[in-house]
Order: structure tokens, then sequence, then C-alpha cells
């Protein structure tokens, strides 16, 4: 492969990136099909899935030192989804609006919580064990469900869930930028806690226990209906914070409160 400049692949060198990854790819979108409650090839997550595997392995550059599938896999899990939103498959049962709207929240989850997808809950240190941590992870996985369906309620043309929508950007707008970073590629870029602790190359724990405390600021201003004390900013993202302070330090969601 081409290893020493910046320049793509050849389409050689691509189409054995592509016939390499097949699979994986595959396993993509049959994760995607799982959740939306579909079959992979039936309703074409299948065809989506190889076509965003092309078009990835056509523009990689493996100089750039990211591997491919940390680049490719979040086009390949857009793609199906996207494939699964559009799918007959999905239009052609009865379900109601409420019912699909649903189905896209936990299909949204697993984006967030990838542990979702072989049956467990959330893990990690600060949940504890036994009942007590069980209930920890569930009420995280509401509240990570209650902003999906915010976030849903933006193009909404109901009234209500638009106020509900702007309310949790307000919410989120008192965050340190850091945080409304990381709220902002959770759960509207559908990043997953790992992705993001590798992109800020940090250990996994500290995204997992930063986003804990999000959740329990935003649940308890949901139930008060206002902002509470925004959490500070813990050591071990310390230096990402400082360092986005002085390259956006307006954060994600002062913008889109702006532009409202």
């Amino acid at each position: 492969m081409a290893t020493e400049t910046t320049d793509v692949l050849t389409i050689e060198e691509a189409n054995a990136l592509v016939l390499e990854h097949q699979g994986w790819a595959e396993s993509i979108a049959r994760s995607v099909a799982r959740s939306w409650n579909m079959d992979w090839r039936l309703d074409g997550l299948d065809g989506a899935a190889m076509e965003a595997l092309i078009f990835c392995a056509r523009r990689f550059q493996p100089a750039r030192g990211v591997p491919f599938r940390g680049y490719a896999r979040k086009r390949i899990h857009e793609a199906s989804t996207d494939a699964a939103r559009r799918s007959r498959g999905w239009k052609r049962g009865s379900v109601s609006n409420a019912e699909q709207r649903s189905r896209e929240i936990s299909a949204e989850l697993f984006n967030v919580f990838p542990e979702l997808r072989v049956g467990e809950l959330p893990s990690g240190d600060d949940y504890g064990d036994g009942e007590e941590g069980a209930r920890s992870a569930i009420r995280e996985l509401l509240v990570g469900a209650s902003i999906i369906a915010f976030k849903q309620g933006m193009t909404s043309d109901q009234p209500d869930e638009r106020i509900d929508y702007k309310r949790m950007v307000e919410y989120v707008a008192e965050l340190e930028p850091v945080h409304q970073v990381m709220v902002w590629k959770l759960y509207w870029e559908g990043s997953s806690m790992r992705n993001l602790a590798t992109e800020w190359e940090t250990d996994e724990l500290n995204v997992i226990r930063e986003h804990k405390v999000l959740l329990l600021f935003l649940s308890k201003s949901f139930a008060k209906g206002k902002p509470t004390q925004p959490p500070k900013v813990r050591p071990g993202l310390k230096a990402i914070s400082i360092k986005l302070r002085k390259t956006d330090p307006a954060g994600p969601f002062s913008k889109l409160l702006d532009r409202e």
C-alpha cells in the first residue's frame, strides 16, 4: 500500500482493502438491522454498507496514520442506518409514529452504548455491583434516550416538542465547551465513548465517568425545569478542555442556541 505519501490508494489496493474488510462491513450492517428489527439483506443494508466501504477504500490515505477501520466505521454505520430509514420494509409495517420514533431512539442508543448490542448494560467502575449498579446504568440509558428524543424534536411540527428541544439545548449550553462537545459527538454525531476516547487520546474510563456526570446534571435539570449547577471538568479531561477553550470557546450548543 502507499504509505509514504498522502495520496489515496491505487484502484488495485483499494479493491484489496474492500475484499479484506467486506465481512467486517457486513457485520456493521447486520448490527444496525438487528437494532431496527430488519433483515439486513432484504431491506438493503448490505448494499449501503458495501457502497460506503468502497467509498472509504477509494479515499483512504494511509499516510495520515488513521487505521482504516477507524476511518470507515462511522460512514458505514451511517450508510446502513440511512438505508434502514429509507427501507420499504420499515415503512410497510403498520407502526405508529411513536413506535417508529422509539425504534429510532433505540437504534441511536446503540451508538453511544455499544454494550447494548450484546445484551449488556453500560459498565464502569462508578456504577458499582449488583442491583444498585444496574439501576444506575438504566437511569443513564433513560436520560440518554431523552436527549435523543429531544434532538428529534428539532424537526418536529409539534410546538410542544420544539419547546422541549430548545429547553434541552439551553441546559447543555450551560456546560463547559468540552462537555458540550462530548454531548454533541455522542448524541448528534452518533459516536461512541470508545471512539471519543480514541479521538481525544485519553482513557475510555475518563469519558465514561465524565459522561455519567453530564447525564446526572441533565437529569436534575429536566426534573427541576431549569439548569442546575454545571459540573466541573474532571482531571482526566483537563488538558482537552483547555485546548478546546482556546480553539472553540463557545461550544456547539451555545452556537446552536444563538442560531435559534
